[in-house]
């Protein structure tokens, strides 16, 4: 593994070739940091033979050789005649190298018995996922299977990369290819080379990477970086870089092997193994299941990986995002799957029991692992959170409906709350909010995608309806748009209003969007999560959908505080006055004795107070399902 030049040089020398051994523990594996090519296994071009080889066979070790394009067109027959039983071959080199004679070298071998294994030659760099495609472009060529030896990791190089960058880039490719394969592969190092170029780092030993091919020439026995490799020793020791086996003109590097059966080192065939499956309850009801296997798979789909509703006979609404062991997303049909999370497209129901299942029964396509076993039916029930805070995506809110003849739609929604807002979502480079101005509207912020676009003052001396908001250059794909309320105004303005009355999007008009309200936002280190939100606009609204036998809403008392009705399932149950004289948190108001099912609170805002009042606030704090 040394460049033609510097094989050349040697063979002229075999004169002082005792000198050349004592050296060849310093010397960088198979071919030199300057070596332009970035060949290895005999990369320099075969030469005449070199040196005797005074190395003698390990007892208990078998031989083998490692060649590349550099051997340009072997006999295997004559090379497996000579008693040669394994053979590595390079097969690509960076991101996009192939060695020409690799397809034929992996041919000659099998059909000659010989065991075959391929090695990448690492041009690491800090260009982004450089290991990640150098993984990726080996995997694809070597097309290793299994009764072949492990993958190999020829690391001659440091690309300028640090020793802790190249440590962190060993560990990726190496991780990478054990997850498209399932196996770990070898890393192909000298003694001096490895202690130069990572300072003698344990940490890909101690990582599970076991296997040890090393390089050291011309002695009895290999010098071993990384603390003994961890104590595992050397599993394949290249010990002369200009052998001489027949049917190979020229030199070769020569290798012996640690042991008399290839089974440990060899891709497993076959692997019988289904993939185990955990499934995990999402920590709320806006998130996902998360479901992991302990290797990777394949033909993942919503046919086979379910969220089921067993009160209701139904199954979910849901998407699956699929991704690999590094946790980067992958496709869910084709991709190397090692983690899925099942997100509802709605909240799921407070208090509800639902079933995660994977590969239920008849699914088709199912998920199998890359050997084609399937997973294994399996199967989570789990209820839903039951307390939930203000800002749950359990609870939907409302802004007060104001129907006019002059609105877009006959009607709008407004609020007055500081902090309260209306979320859009939409698709296209532009979009125009339909608004109103006049004596009672305030201020308001527009932001797009989290990106701050305006504060409008949508004060007139009159009222005046349709007024445009257009908001465009945008990218293409969908956006969100939110309106938030500022709770200011101008001098003139009598209040703080803000409408929506619709939008706009490109030639299409949306009178009635469908909205995502929130009301007014406050923090207290008082209320229940440090937050509560509010309104005091009438006929403004908040609904909770559960599953259980009642509810208990956590709100506060004040002296800004009003009063609101509570209906469940669209029936009137009581009014309550949270006015008080003192602020107190905490308080909980209890709809209770329901038969045990699913149930909707709906609590309004009457926009009244009694006469001591400040204000005519109702504010929701948090929530608790009863069972």
């Amino acid at each position: 593994m040394v460049s033609a030049t510097a094989r050349i040089a040697r063979i002229a020398a075999t004169a002082v070739a005792a000198l050349a051994f004592a050296a060849a523990w310093l010397t960088v594996p198979s071919a030199t940091a300057q070596d332009a090519s970035g060949t290895a296994g005999s990369s320099g071009a075969a030469g005449t033979p070199g040196a005797p080889i005074v190395a003698e066979q390990p007892p208990g070790s078998l031989p083998g050789i490692d060649v590349s394009h550099w051997q340009e067109t072997i006999d295997w027959t004559q090379v497996a005649a000579s008693g040669q039983r394994f053979a590595i071959a390079k097969a690509t080199e960076g991101q996009s190298y192939v060695d020409p004679m690799y397809a034929t070298n992996a041919a000659g071998a099998a059909a000659n018995g010989i065991v075959f294994g391929a090695y990448h030659f690492a041009k690491p760099d800090d260009t982004p996922d450089d290991a990640i495609l150098e993984a990726d472009h080996f995997v694809d060529v070597a097309q290793l299977a299994p009764g072949n030896l492990v993958p190999a990791l020829d690391i001659e190089r440091t690309g300028g990369l640090s020793q802790a960058e190249l440590t962190g880039w060993i560990l990726t490719w190496l991780g990478r290819v054990t997850e498209r394969l399932g196996v770990k592969p070898m890393v192909y190092t000298s003694p001096h080379g490895w202690l130069v170029r990572t300072g003698d780092t344990t940490a890909v030993a101690d990582a599970g990477y076991t296997i040890l091919w090393v390089a050291h020439w011309g002695v009895s026995s290999p010098t071993l970086p990384a603390n003994d490799w961890q104590g595992n020793g050397w599993t394949f020791w290249q010990y002369t870089d200009c052998g001489t086996v027949p049917g190979i003109t020229g030199c070769v590097d020569l290798d012996w092997f640690a042991g008399t059966s290839f089974e440990t080192v060899t891709i497993p065939s076959p692997d019988l193994t289904p993939p185990a499956v955990t499934l995990t309850p999402p920590s709320d009801v806006a998130a996902p299941v998360t479901i992991s296997f302990s290797e990777v798979v394949h033909q993942v789909s919503p046919n086979n990986t379910v969220l089921y509703r067993p009160d209701a006979s139904a199954y979910e609404d849901v998407s699956l995002t699929c991704r690999s062991g590094r946790g980067v997303d992958v496709d869910c049909l084709e991709g190397n799957v090692r983690v899925v999370l099942v997100q509802p497209s709605e909240p799921l129901i407070p208090g509800e029991t639902y079933q995660a299942v994977v590969n239920l029964l008849g699914a088709f396509p199912v998920v199998v692992d890359r050997s084609g076993n399937p997973a294994p039916t399996t199967q989570l029930e789990f209820a839903t959170a039951t307390d939930l805070e203000q800002d749950s995506p359990a609870i939907s809110y409302g802004w007060r409906t104001v129907s006019n003849g002059d609105a877009r739609g006959g009607s709008y929604v407004t609020e007055r709350s500081t902090g309260a807002s209306a979320s859009f979502a939409f698709g296209g480079r532009s979009i125009t909010w339909i608004t109103m101005t006049g004596p009672t509207q305030g201020k308001a912020v527009v932001s797009i995608d989290g990106t701050r676009l305006g504060v409008f003052d949508q004060y007139s001396a009159g009222k005046v309806f349709g007024v445009e908001r257009r908001l465009s250059g945008l990218a293409r794909g969908e956006h969100v748009l939110v309106v938030r309320v500022l709770g200011k105004a101008s001098a003139a303005a009598s209040d703080t209003l803000v409408a929506v009355d619709g939008f706009e999007v490109g030639p299409d008009r949306v009178p009635t969007p469908d909205l995502e309200l929130s009301w007014g936002r406050a923090t207290d280190a008082r209320a229940s999560g440090g937050s509560y939100v509010a309104s005091d606009v009438t006929g403004s609204s908040l609904e909770l959908t559960f599953r259980g036998t009642g509810v208990e809403w956590t709100t506060l008392r004040g002296p800004r505080q009003g009063r609101a009705a509570i209906y469940v399932d669209g029936a009137l149950v009581r009014t309550v006055d949270n006015y008080a004289s003192a602020p107190a948190f905490g308080v909980i108001r209890t709809v209770s004795g329901l038969p045990e099912g699913l149930h909707t609170l709906r609590i309004v805002v009457l926009g009244e107070g009694r006469p001591a009042a400040d204000g005519t606030l109702v504010s929701a704090d948090a929530f608790s399902v009863l069972p």
